[in-house]
């Protein structure tokens, strides 16, 4: 118990920083909006393909990032979701520390990212949303949420503080049960490579740990999983940005994006498991 304890806390530690900065910086965006400034808006032309490259970097704490900008408005859902389907946490490093795998990880690269470019734009056009929906709370806002500090620096902390706080306990949570089951359970679970193995392991992939890119990528390593299940895994997985949805959003829609997302998953796994690509 006391290790899982510890690499919860490693886990979430991690993207403090980053998650600090980004809510630093949405505040200060915010403060900029409310005086006239088009700045937030020249973020929101990367749009899609901006967040595809973006999302490719290993860092869990990118998708993060960009749920809280997407729940504060300023960018479309397609650039999260591609966000969401380019990042890989840890998997693609742990593949190309096999120098004989190098080809597999540009592969894949390259995959989430024409994925993530596709599917971004299609939901762009099918879901029509009002950009900069709600603004941000902002520095002088006086609800529950944000509390009543005025200093940008203390609010952004408070905020950082509290959802440091919910994104620990949740993992601790998700850890210990992930812990009971065991890799070896897990990789029983995901059975033989047949069609219904991209579905369990776009599953997996969404658990928002970086266990799970890990246990995928060293699955397809090892024989366990076959390239259609590695893609749909690593497609779903996204880190804790999921996490941070259900703190931002309605959860209706959150689970909408977490559906929508799996949904785009399972059907690229599914095309590569029936097509033998890979």
């Amino acid at each position: 118990m006391v290790e899982i304890l510890i690499d919860s806390f490693q886990d979430v530690s991690k993207i403090v920083p980053v998650l600090f900065l980004v809510i630093l910086f949405t505040n200060w965006m915010t403060v900029k909006f409310n005086k006239g400034t088009p700045f937030f808006s020249r973020l929101a032309r990367l749009d899609v393909p901006g967040g595809a490259l973006l999302g490719i970097i290993p860092q869990c704490g990118l998708s993060v990032a960009f749920a809280k900008l997407y729940g504060n408005g300023y960018i479309s859902l397609g650039m999260l979701l591609a966000v969401f389907l380019a990042g890989s946490d840890e998997a693609l490093i742990i593949i190309g520390a096999h120098p004989d795998r190098l080809p597999l990880m540009l592969g894949i690269i390259g995959i989430k990212i024409c994925v993530a470019i596709v599917a971004g734009f299609i939901i762009n056009l099918t879901v029509k949303e009002k950009r900069n929906r709600l603004k941000g709370c902002g520095i002088d806002c006086d609800c529950p949420k944000c509390g009543k500090h005025k200093n940008i620096f203390v609010n952004s902390l408070v905020h950082t503080l509290k959802l440091t706080l919910f994104l620990y306990v949740t993992v601790l949570i998700i850890g210990t049960l992930a812990n009971q089951v065991g890799e070896d359970g897990l990789y029983t679970l995901l059975g033989g490579n047949t069609f219904l193995q991209p579905i369990l392991a776009s599953l997996i992939g969404m658990i928002p740990s970086c266990f799970s890119s890990v246990l995928i990528a060293e699955g397809y390593i090892k024989g366990v999983l076959g390239f259609g299940s590695l893609i749909s895994g690593l497609l779903a997985n996204t880190g804790f940005g999921i996490l941070v949805l259900f703190r931002e959003l309605p959860l209706k829609k959150a689970l909408l994006i977490i559906l929508s997302l799996q949904i785009i998953s399972l059907l690229v796994g599914e095309l590569f498991y029936f097509t033998n690509l890979g």
